[in-house]
């Protein structure tokens, strides 16, 4: 039961993100690359949900064909939205059954939902964090 309310709140703070989008908002921090483009956090972003909907089978999504981002006209910013809209929408919808239940990914083992969710949460942390030094110190020079 701890693991499913565990889960739950995970899959609230998921929305965060979404949160965390502001128009205008030009560039991010990544710890380990010094300044980056925020199209770039965004990008890495979009390519992640895009592998989230595919394990979690909300890949109807995602545009028949279209392997990468560049191949259609939806920014990485607009892409990570709407994937991860869709995303949410299918979590919020799981039963305690199917948030213990397994999904599988290409080139990874299989997990359950839940993992998935916590998965999800620990990549969007570091893109949080990021964005949220940006806008405590706007005057950082980051372009």
């Amino acid at each position: 039961m701890a693991d499913l309310l565990e889960c739950l709140i995970q899959v609230k703070a998921l929305r965060e993100t979404l949160g965390m989008v502001m128009p205008g908002h030009s560039a991010t921090i990544s710890p380990d690359t010094g300044p980056v483009t925020a199209s770039g956090v965004w990008q890495r972003m979009a390519e992640a949900e895009r592998r989230y909907a595919a394990a979690l089978g909300t890949d109807a999504g995602i545009r028949p064909g279209i392997t990468s981002l560049a191949e259609h006209s939806e920014s990485p910013l607009e892409e990570f939205v709407r994937l991860r809209q869709v995303n949410l929408a299918r979590l919020e919808g799981c039963t305690a059954a199917q948030l213990a239940g397994p999904v599988e990914w290409p080139g990874r083992r299989s997990t359950t939902v839940a993992d998935l969710v916590a998965i999800m949460l620990a990549s969007d942390t570091d893109v949080l964090g990021a964005l949220r030094r940006v806008r405590s110190n706007p005057e950082s020079g980051v372009t």
